[in-house]
Formats: C-alpha cells, sequence, structure tokens
C-alpha cells in the first residue's frame, strides 16, 4: 500500500507528518485530509475567518511529491464530512 503524508500549513509554519499513513490510493488520502482539515475546523472555530483561510493541508505522496491540496476555506463550504469515500467529490 502506499504511503501518504498528511502536513498542515498555517501563518506560524507546518506541522509536517513524518510518519505518514498507508492508504489505500489517492482517495483514501483525500478521505483522510478532508478528516484532518474537519477536525481543525471544530476545534478551531473560534479563529477568525482570514486566519482559517491561511491553513492548508497538503498531502504528499511516497515519492514526496504534493498530490493534493485544500485550504480550510475550502472545507467550510463543501458539504458536511461524510466517511463514506464513495460519496466524496472527485478532486
Amino acid at each position: 500500500m502506499p504511503r501518504y503524508y498528511i502536513d498542515v500549513w498555517s501563518r506560524f509554519g507546518v506541522d509536517e507528518d513524518c510518519d505518514g499513513l498507508d492508504l489505500a490510493d489517492l482517495t483514501a488520502a483525500r478521505a483522510e485530509a478532508l478528516k484532518v482539515g474537519h477536525k481543525l475546523l471544530e476545534r478551531w472555530s473560534e479563529m477568525p475567518p482570514d486566519a482559517r483561510s491561511e491553513i492548508i493541508i497538503e498531502v504528499i505522496d511516497e515519492r514526496l511529491r504534493k498530490v493534493l491540496r485544500v485550504s480550510l476555506a475550502e472545507l467550510e463550504y463543501e458539504l458536511p464530512y461524510q466517511t463514506d469515500t464513495n460519496s466524496l467529490p472527485a478532486g
């Protein structure tokens, strides 16, 4: 199974995922990144919107290539998080 790393970028720097996760494919990695993003939105709900909009989640593959990037601002406008990866929007 491929390994993916999920890094979180903000104005304060990067929270780098040094361990990574073994996930089936990019769709599973996207689902994991969305899960991380929604957890951050819950924890940081009182953070000013402009600060949240600067937070980016990046997925890095085992070759250390950026394969996905999503901002918390994008997540705020999506449908509520769903755990079924088959129902996630493509992207």
